[in-house]
């Protein structure tokens, strides 16, 4: 699997405390089967703002090779949508994913859905590829709005621990409106809001959506994001209907042959 959204790298953020605490992370996702994680620390304008992120990125893959844990690690942010973040994006301040231009966003406080859908406007406008970070956190938007965004060619992302904890509903009805493209962990810690917390989450989701279409959400479309690529499905394929369209097109290929 791959995980799109983590607070991983030591002293930036909200996240990981110290480098001990990220290397216990990285132990955690790997154990739960994760591969490679972006490192999507926050960024808010006067209050996180990559300030000494570079050297603490290099400083964290240094001690995942000494430590033999196989994972490879992204850059990345969580931009907060305010006017200053869409400054600082289009002063070329903040990290998308990876290599690619797909952006990590978040809403900002007291926006409505006309206010989320300007930035994200805003957001392409500038060239990048949306995703919205914990959409199912969002209670000013309603399924509709969702699917406003969604049509804008915004990928939409919710946190595993969400299937699990007092979101589960409203998780569950964004699964099965066919609304959610990624699925990703938002750890910020070894203790609170953990890969513990997604362990439990990912386990519902399976049960929920199938081995399928969890690997569409967990690893299929995060990898396509990495490779700066259109997702694939869109995340609105129910299990059935993944092997369908795998089956006719493969036969379509061979008779084409």
């Amino acid at each position: 699997m791959i995980d799109l959204h983590c607070h991983i790298i030591p002293g930036i953020d909200d996240g990981s405390h110290n480098l001990e605490e990220s290397i216990e992370m990285a132990r955690s996702a790997y154990k739960l089967g994760y591969k490679e994680i972006c490192c999507t620390s926050h960024y808010a304008n006067g209050k996180y703002e990559n300030i000494g992120y570079q050297e603490k990125f290099y400083e964290l893959s240094k001690a995942l090779e000494k430590e033999k844990i196989l994972i490879k690690i992204h850059t990345g942010n969580e931009l907060y949508l305010d006017p200053e973040g869409l400054k600082a994006v289009a002063e070329g301040k903040v990290n998308p994913m990876g290599n690619s231009n797909y952006l990590l966003v978040e809403a900002a406080v007291g926006m409505t859905s006309e206010s989320l859908i300007k930035a994200i406007e805003k957001i392409i406008q500038l060239g990048y590829k949306p995703v919205l970070a914990h959409v199912e956190r969002y209670f000013f938007l309603t399924i509709n709005d969702v699917k406003k965004i969604e049509k804008l060619g915004v990928v939409l992302q919710v946190n595993l621990s969400s299937f699990s904890n007092s979101l589960k509903k409203r998780t569950r009805a964004l699964l099965d409106k066919n609304v959610i493209h990624i699925v990703a962990s938002d750890s910020h810690g070894s203790v609170k809001r953990n890969y513990e917390n997604a362990a439990t989450g990912l386990h519902e989701l399976e049960k929920i959506a199938g081995k399928n279409r969890t690997k569409l959400l967990t690893e299929i479309n995060p990898k396509r994001i990495l490779e700066d690529c259109q997702i694939e499905g869109g995340g609105h394929e129910k299990e059935q209907d993944i092997n369908s369209s795998f089956f006719s097109s493969f036969f379509g290929k061979f008779f084409r042959r």
